[in-house]
């Protein structure tokens, strides 16, 4: 018997389980088509067949449903279609002539099938029936997601009327026509779809121990795009591939392994097998090294317990794997046409000959770097590191082009900053609380076109408390900058003293009722609540030494990269900043300056700060007094600058205003920009001292480089 022969039958009993009435439904193949390994399976019978199938193409009607719906679901391009078909069958091109006919089987077979054919100017739109019968190719799928993102916030998503729909899926869907088609056009469908996403979310926050094999959604929607585990469980979304084998890029080992999963105990004794190379599984996860067996174009992971066995197909790297540096070094999709704005590793065995990039550092990191593996494989690299808040690049191997283009996040984020330019470091860490002097910058960034009206909608969404009272005060929106597609509002405080309470005491009538607007100075609670969001933020709220500002009139200008990475990103902890978290702090703090993403790897090159996964953090603060003229020291310093601002607040009482020295940034070349004062050289125990209570490291010299 024939292979497509077999897999007519097998599709035929598939598609026989869906019910006559709902195959009329977007998204009614979908569960007819195969998983990955079975796809490439079917497409090289496809191949193999496919002279003697054309011939007569209603030999097997259920393959080419199947093959129409699987080319949608796993290969569709918004501008393109009989590419991959013509791919799929093993032929450079396809004439019109032959389009037509295969076009016109097709509809036949939809037609008896009881399949929706969509129709478009007068004329049958078999691309988009395709689509329509797989419901979100994984293509849009990224897309979708953030619909489903934007439903969170929209408690009236699900009845706005018709007009309003079409409006904020146009604005969400961007440039994505078949998905904003599919939206508009089968409204009660993507809301189902909608919905489930939402409820699974739900499900898999409140019960951690799930993985991704507990829910109903394909797996390819997690493998070939890992937003979906962080939409689905934002806190810790590698919980959900605790159970998935995974390609993971090793900067510091130079090695690509396999991330392999604890497996049940009932399973065990079993091993793990991959080409010749085995392993025993184990209960708990453990890694498989390749290196070099890493560079085919699939990969074939056997689990053999007992007399059972189950195959993974794990994409290789061949031709070439981009690894996310920011998830553990996971190899992403090379699929993907869109990917977040993140740190890339870019690996090939052979030399790329063409690659261009935009919107990552350059200078630091040249294409094609010549690397040796942990065996001694030879291969290239080249590190992507954003620098712009959007990046692109494009490459070209063996005739083929790629190109993907990298964006930040699309979600609506809220933020605490301490305060705008020199301001930003205007706070001192204490015990359990952070002193301040000025109330903070509250900032929320909503994507593009969230809501109808941004300043309404966020009085409902976002509540600002002071010791859990509600403070006055408004928020004000800020236009899009030019190419961005982020909106910011800034919670505009009422007065110093933003909460008015009632007086107590006795009151004839309701005229005698008195308010009262109580200092702030003190321990306070600050937090911004929402239905998706809560922070808080312990303060104790001191006065401001007037006069000490002229001292920092010089910062932060090229220091900004310290200025953004000390500001307390949950709770009073410095947690550290991702990228976009650096580019949002930017905008808010020192927007007409820039960050240089060269000056983050000095300063992580002379030990000052590091990158833990996707975030950037400050490691240590450093100082060394060096003897000057006369009575004098000179204190040179880099790392945190809210340690400074401690410091002078502490000198300010010591010595009168007009004598505490002016910060200087010092640029020179070899080293980066660092801070340097000139104090009084009696002073210098005193400071020496608060300075190691802070922390900082006293040494003879900045740079260890």
């Amino acid at each position: 018997m024939n292979r497509l022969q077999n897999y007519e039958i097998i599709f035929e009993k598939e598609f026989l389980r869906i019910d006559m009435a709902k195959r009329q439904q977007a998204g009614a193949l979908l569960p007819v088509i195969p998983d990955r390994v079975k796809w490439d399976d079917f497409l090289a019978a496809v191949k193999a067949e496919w002279k003697t199938w054309r011939s007569n193409l209603e030999r097997y009607t259920y393959c080419l449903a199947v093959l129409y719906g699987g080319l949608a679901f796993y290969e569709y391009d918004e501008n393109t279609f009989w590419p991959q078909f013509a791919k799929a069958i093993g032929s450079e091109s396809l004439p019109t002539s032959q389009q037509t006919e295969i076009n016109l089987a097709f509809s036949k077979v939809a037609e008896r099938f009881g399949l929706r054919l969509q129709r478009r100017e007068n004329r049958t739109d078999f691309v988009g029936s395709a689509v329509y019968h797989i419901g979100i190719p994984l293509s849009l799928w990224d897309g979708f997601l953030e619909i489903c993102e934007w439903a969170l916030w929209r408690d009236d998503w699900k009845i706005l009327p018709d007009k309003e729909w079409v409006e904020f899926v146009g604005k969400r869907a961007g440039s994505r026509q078949r998905l904003k088609k599919f939206l508009i056009d089968n409204r009660e469908v993507a809301s189902a779809l909608i919905k489930e996403m939402l409820d699974a979310r739900k499900i898999l926050i409140e019960d951690e121990r799930l993985t991704i094999n507990g829910l109903k959604l394909r797996s390819e929607y997690f493998d070939e795009v890992p937003e979906t585990a962080e939409f689905l469980r934002p806190k810790a979304p590698d919980s959900l591939f605790e159970d998935r084998a995974r390609l993971v890029w090793n900067e510091q080992r130079s090695c690509i392994s396999l991330h392999l999963p604890g497996i049940a105990t009932d399973k065990l004794p079993a091993t793990w097998r991959i080409g010749d190379r085995t392993q025993k599984a184990a209960s708990t996860p453990d890694e498989l090294v390749l290196n070099s067996v890493a560079f085919a174009t699939s990969l074939f992971l056997k689990l053999e317990s007992g007399q059972q066995s189950e195959t993974q197909k794990i994409k290789g790297l061949k031709p070439w794997g981009l690894f996310d540096l920011e998830i553990g070094g996971r190899l992403v999709s090379s699929r993907r046409d869109i990917l977040p704005l993140r740190n890339y590793a870019l690996i090939s065995r052979e030399k790329i000959k063409e690659i261009s990039r935009k919107g990552f550092e350059e200078d630091e990191n040249p294409v094609n770097e010549s690397i040796e593996l942990q065996d001694g494989t030879a291969c290239f690299i080249t590190h992507l590191w954003p620098v712009e808040k959007f990046a692109e690049l494009s490459l070209k191997y063996d005739g083929s082009i790629s190109k993907i283009r990298f964006r930040t996040d699309s979600k609506i984020e809220a933020r605490f900053f301490i305060g705008k330019r020199s301001h930003a470091a205007y706070f001192e860490h204490l015990q359990n609380s952070i002193k301040i002097e000025e109330l903070p910058i509250l900032c929320v960034s909503l994507p593009y076109g969230y809501f109808k009206n941004n300043e309404v909608e966020l009085y409902k969404k976002f509540k600002v408390l002071i010791d859990g009272k509600s403070a006055s005060g408004k928020w004000r929106y800020l236009p899009p900058q030019e190419n961005d597609d982020k909106e910011f509002c800034f919670w505009e405080w009422g007065s110093n003293r933003p909460v008015v309470e009632i007086k107590h005491g006795s009151m004839r009538s309701f005229t005698e009722l008195r308010y009262s607007t109580p200092s702030l100075k003190g321990e306070r609670i600050l937090s911004v609540e929402s239905p998706e969001f809560k922070d808080t933020f312990k303060i104790y709220k001191d006065d401001p030494k007037y006069g000490m500002g002229k001292c920092w009139a010089n910062l932060p200008g090229v220091f900004l990269p310290w200025f953004l990475l000390c500001q307390p990103t949950t709770g009073m902890k410095c947690e550290g900043m991702k990228w976009d978290d650096l580019m949002l702090a930017k905008d808010v703090i020192a927007p007409n300056l820039r960050i240089s993403y060269y000056l983050l790897r000095k300063y992580a090159n002379e030990g000052l700060l590091e990158q833990k996964g996707r975030r950037w953090m400050i490691k240590e603060s450093r100082a060394t007094f060096i003897p000057f003229k006369q009575n004098n020291c000179k204190l040179e310093y880099c790392g945190n600058p809210s340690i400074l601002w401690g410091l002078y607040r502490l000198m300010y009482h010591k010595i009168p205003v007009n004598q505490l020295p002016i910060i200087e940034i010092i640029e020179k070349r070899g080293v980066p920009p660092y801070l340097q004062m000139i104090w009084d050289l009696s002073l210098r125990g005193e400071i020496e001292r608060y300075l190691k209570k802070k922390g900082v490291r006293i040494c003879q010299k900045l740079w260890i480089h």
